[in-house]
């Protein structure tokens, strides 16, 4: 999706929204909503995507009172700026778009780069730690005391003289939690014979 498709499609979702929508080549800036008489206008030639999406935010959540345009610390401007970024990401993946494509993201967007980065970078590594803890929790309940065996007795097949082992060294060579410590350990006192 480029940056006009993406301004029409959020257009759309504006008008959604029973918004009626102007656009005026002289209007000295990007766009502006008001919630009471249901009205957004904009300038072709100024508006972007973020902007767009900023102020669908606005719309969605009814924010009668604002603040200046550029205000950050006003609070329906600072949710407005999150909201737009996080509804924005969620078309850009829905397109195919993923985090390795985000300076993609940000010029399709014209979302401003630090505050994207900071939002879209918390999103992304909570979602990875959830998704880490998901797995790990599939291989604790998959994993047997002979997979563990098998696992050990492939590791030691690589050395030809074993002095010491780190039991963590081999958990991280097989993608395994370090939750599996006290079990790795017990197998490979066992196999080495020691006790």
């Amino acid at each position: 999706m480029n940056k006009q498709e993406l301004i029409g499609y959020l257009l759309l979702e504006m008008e959604k929204q029973n918004i009626h929508i102007t656009s005026d080549d002289c209007f000295p800036k990007n766009a502006m909503v008001n919630i009471k008489r249901k009205l957004m206008i904009y300038n072709p030639s100024k508006i972007n995507a973020f902007k767009v999406a900023h102020e669908l935010s606005h719309v969605i959540n009814k924010d009668i009172c604002r603040g200046a345009e550029n205000d950050a610390i006003n609070p329906q401007e600072a949710r407005a700026n999150h909201e737009a970024i996080l509804l924005l990401w969620e078309i850009f993946e829905a397109n195919g778009g993923s985090y390795e494509y985000f300076n993609v993201f940000v010029n399709t967007t014209d979302a401003p780069f630090e505050l994207a980065e900071s939002i879209i970078k918390n999103e992304y590594l909570e979602m990875h730690e959830a998704i880490t803890e998901i797995f790990e929790d599939e291989i604790k309940v998959s994993i047997n005391k002979q997979e563990m065996h098998e696992y050990i007795v492939d590791y030691i097949s690589y050395f030809d003289v074993i002095e010491t082992v780190s039991i963590y060294e081999f958990l991280d060579r097989y993608h395994l939690s370090h939750n599996f410590y006290e079990m790795a350990k017990k197998e490979f006192q066992q196999l080495l014979g020691i006790t």
